[in-house]
């Protein structure tokens, strides 16, 4: 880029970083001449497409020709309903990352201050360096998000801060009192997110429902995806809900469209498809067990998760254990950039994925 173009741009732009996704199956295969590659990487879920969804994508093919329906209408009331919330209160986006940008977009001015946990998703980061706005980074403690310690970051400059429950990439949740305590003390002006991607994933019993906070009054939004669970990844949609009036104003920054025909008639089939969503559950929690077992005969400390991954302390380079692991065809997400060095997130895969993991962590530690 000459300084031509570089002068032209805005100062945010400047600091910047673009996201780092985790290694593509394909990337890999042509770089190491791999037929086979296990990822273990992204959080996605290992089942194949749900046959239901496979059905609604192969029927909506024959309508590709004509724009979609703006304002999701069909998939806005089947959610809803599942939900148990008003039509109003729910926008939908290109993946959970689209909605968090729109959020920044109309709620964040250069100077607004953002607090969020350390580490935590770069991408609550790069929204809010995206609007100039000043980082404020709270210090994560064993693992679980300090809540008590952003209230004290809190000042009359504080526009917004960031949750993630489960919490990405340690895999820990923020509990119904925990919640309700911090929320009591968040003045009214300040905007709380909850990212909740892994919703789905959470056996506690003591996990709140973000809904009720919202139905209280709370200025609380709540993000979800279908990226996850649902096993719909490659279509990217995602969907937030809040007050009706925060939506009404969200509205106003979304591009035409920005929800596709292929991924509303996907999500609207994989609402219905109840089945493969609870097998998806079962599979998760029957991988994580066996993982837990696997961790601890080989002498690793991890972190519980209410997630489809978990974070694995490997005591080691986890950049070259990484890369020894990707000349044997699986890919995991290496702990550094995530903000936690000899770690790995691992994803949790099918049986047959987990077991080749293991087989391989084993021959690179001999």
């Amino acid at each position: 880029m000459t300084s031509r173009y570089v002068n032209l741009m805005r100062e945010e732009i400047g600091i910047l970083k673009p996201y780092i996704p985790g290694k593509p199956i394909e990337e890999v295969q042509e770089e190491y001449g791999l037929e086979r590659v296990v990822k273990l990487a992204s959080n996605e879920n290992p089942l194949p497409l749900s046959e239901k969804v496979r059905k609604a994508i192969e029927n909506e093919l024959r309508e590709i020709n004509r724009y979609p329906d703006s304002d999701s209408r069909l998939l806005k009331k089947a959610l809803a309903g599942k939900l148990g919330l008003s039509e109003e209160m729910l926008l939908f986006g290109n993946g959970s990352d689209g909605l968090l940008k729109i959020i920044g977009e109309t709620f964040l001015n250069k100077g607004d201050e953002v607090i969020v946990s350390d580490p935590t998703f770069v991408e609550y980061i790069f929204v809010a360096n995206l609007m100039g706005a000043e980082l404020k980074r709270i210090e994560m403690k064993s693992y679980q998000q300090d809540l008590a310690g952003i209230i004290g970051a809190i000042t009359d400059k504080t526009k917004m801060i960031f949750l993630t429950s489960p919490h990405n990439p340690a895999g820990t949740i923020i509990k119904k009192g925990e919640l309700r305590d911090f929320l009591d003390r968040v003045p009214e002006n300040i905007l709380v997110v909850v990212d909740e991607a892994y919703y789905e994933y959470v056996q506690d019993e003591d996990y709140p429902d973000i809904i009720e906070f919202i139905k209280e009054g709370y200025p609380v939004i709540g993000l979800r995806t279908f990226s996850k669970a649902y096993g719909l990844a490659g279509i990217r949609l995602g969907y937030l809900f809040a007050d009706p009036e925060i939506v009404a104003l969200l509205a106003k920054a979304l591009d035409p469209f920005n929800v596709n025909r292929i991924a509303q008639a996907a999500a609207l089939a994989a609402l219905e498809d109840e089945e493969f969503l609870q097998k998806t559950i079962e599979l998760n929690e029957e991988g994580k067990e066996f993982l837990y077992r696997e961790m601890g005969k080989r002498g690793f400390d991890y972190v519980p998760t209410e997630a489809n991954f978990i974070l694995v302390n490997v005591r080691m380079d986890a950049m070259d254990l990484f890369n020894k692991l990707l000349r044997l065809g699986v890919i995991i997400r290496p702990g550094d950039p995530l903000g936690y060095p000899e770690h790995i997130r691992l994803t949790i895969g099918t049986m047959e994925e987990n077991k080749i993991f293991l087989d391989s962590i084993d021959k690179v530690l001999g």
